[in-house]
């Protein structure tokens, strides 16, 4: 197969049976367009010009090979305009992966300096709370984690980033009884009807912590939580007068706090997430880098 330079001069040449305008066409001179043709013959393995003085006419196999090389040159042309069009689009998205309560509280503002930095950025968030970060990391399926890797193996190819450890808060209806305790304990709290995105390990092993570290501590928190859902979107409508309780950040349930419906309850012993971003080392391809340092400005 011909590669692109020996290519254009043979189409060149083909099409005005001259050298000197076909080498001004493909922008060489007379002596690198004659071996452009030597290298395209000695590429498809037959003569093509029947080479004359001041006139090149093709031969037999060149003018039967004259549309497949059209054929192939086109074919190059959209290969290269797709290319680039994947180069585009690979600098100027990031693909991200996070946890339930990260959205609001790290990612939308992240987001939001990013694309006033990068005008062009656009961005893939996955959010579940039972994704492989790091195999996902590894795979190039995301180009940046954002969420809690407390049981996670540390791998000496992730770059890791720590955010400041910061308080779970619950929301009920204000009808809800917690709301007339004085300090609920969590233990008051998980007494009732409670919803939240799926609950891992490190999750489970904190909240039984707080309950007491027992055996019934454990077995509580196993058949939690009533509804688990990594939505928040669906979770909120569940703070209603019916009795649940949610539990995830105060940037979580803002909107519905501020209708006046819903209130925020910090039951004693706090229990706080671990939270931390992490990408692929030595990946700086132009909208992750752009994302990954505003996250570092959450940070200071």
């Amino acid at each position: 197969m011909l590669s692109e330079k020996p290519l254009s001069a043979f189409l060149h040449l083909a099409e005005t049976s001259s050298f000197q305008q076909a080498a001004k066409r493909t922008g060489v001179s007379n002596a690198s367009l004659s071996r452009y043709i030597s290298l395209a013959e000695e590429q498809v393995g037959f003569v093509l010009f029947d080479r004359r003085r001041g006139n090149s006419t093709l031969t037999r196999k060149g003018r039967a090979y004259l549309p497949v090389a059209k054929k192939l040159y086109s074919d190059l042309i959209a290969c290269a305009d797709q290319t680039n069009r994947i180069r585009l689009e690979t600098d100027q998205v990031v693909h991200v992966g996070c946890g339930p309560l990260t959205p609001r509280t790290l990612i939308q503002p992240a987001l939001s300096a990013a694309q006033m930095a990068y005008p062009g950025l656009r961005a893939r968030i996955d959010v579940s709370a039972r994704q492989t970060p790091i195999e996902m990391l590894e795979n190039g399926e995301i180009d940046i984690y954002v969420g809690d890797l407390t049981h996670t193996p540390e791998t000496e190819n992730i770059e890791l980033m720590m955010f400041e450890k910061r308080a779970v808060m619950f929301a009920a209806h204000i009808s809800h009884p917690l709301h007339k305790m004085d300090n609920p304990s969590l233990k008051d709290l998980f007494s009732h009807p409670f919803a939240s995105p799926h609950l891992h390990k490190h999750w489970r092993a904190v909240i039984a912590q707080a309950l007491g570290g027992t055996p019934e501590a454990a077995e509580k928190v196993a058949t939690m939580p009533t509804i688990e859902s990594d939505d928040y979107a669906f979770l909120t409508t569940l703070l209603t007068e019916d009795g649940f309780v949610v539990g995830g950040m105060p940037e979580t349930f803002a909107e519905a706090v501020a209708t006046g419906e819903v209130a925020l309850i910090e039951p004693h012993p706090r229990i706080q997430w671990n939270i931390c971003a992490a990408r692929r080392a030595g990946d700086t391809h132009s909208a992750a880098q752009v994302f990954w340092q505003k996250l570092q400005s959450l940070t200071d």
